[in-house]
């Protein structure tokens, strides 16, 4: 079974995806929500596979959610407007579905999401796999100070040791908890834990200032105010 949680302000478009699931034999909603703040802590203590949810809403858009989550599951964004379809993508969520949904493309979504569960197996929580120095590397989370944009590749810092990895900071942020870490910065992603004070426009992080984006700036407070 994919277990998956809805969030979405509009009742309507909401009752219209809860239907839907009951359509597909292999969906088990655990959760429907009308706000992001609500869903969240729902699925601190009830993680699912899938999460569907709107992008303009209430105290947290849906985009900013994302941003937010600690386990990240496969995303799938509906929106009735379609110019959020690039910035969907940019989160690298699963899929885009414009509303109101019919019920042809949710079964050709959900037919592409149960083959990917079944040949893709669940990321290990508390270390990820990196490639560096011609090593596949299992670095620990909790060991992660910053990460950093480096030309086409990223360094990723901990207290001792600097990781040089092929990819970019779109990549490594969606491989990272972000209830951990955040990005501040178009060049910057930050573990939380590791702050030791925030200036007007810096983090610092041991002896290292790390610039705060003033489009990363809000994402970066909302996240904070969740501690």
């Amino acid at each position: 079974m994919i277990t998956c949680a809805i969030i979405d302000d509009d009742d309507m478009s909401r009752l219209a995806l809860e239907t839907l699931s009951k359509r597909v034999s292999s969906m088990d909603l655990k959760g429907s929500f009308s706000g992001a703040v609500d869903a969240r802590h729902f699925l601190q203590s009830n993680p699912v596979d899938l999460i569907f949810v709107d992008v303009e809403m209430p105290e947290l858009s849906g985009l900013d959610f994302i941003r937010t989550l600690t386990k990240r599951p496969e995303i799938i964004i509906s929106s009735s407007k379609e110019k959020y379809a690039l910035d969907a993508f940019e989160v690298e969520v699963a899929d885009f579905l414009l509303k109101p949904v019919s019920l042809e493309r949710f079964l050709k979504t959900m037919n592409r999401m149960e083959s990917k569960f079944a040949t893709s197996p669940k990321t290990a929580t508390g270390s990820i796999f990196v490639k560096a120095n011609n090593q596949l590397i299992n670095l620990s989370l909790s060991a992660i100070n910053y990460v950093e944009a480096y030309g086409d590749y990223v360094n990723i810092y901990t207290e001792k040791d600097r990781y040089v990895v092929h990819g970019t900071m779109k990549g490594m942020e969606a491989k990272l908890p972000t209830e951990e870490f955040v990005r501040v910065h178009r060049s910057h992603i930050v573990r939380i834990d590791k702050i030791n004070a925030i200036e007007e426009t810096v983090i610092i992080i041991g002896k290292k200032l790390i610039p705060i984006g003033d489009s990363y700036r809000n994402v970066l407070m909302n996240q904070l105010s969740f501690l």
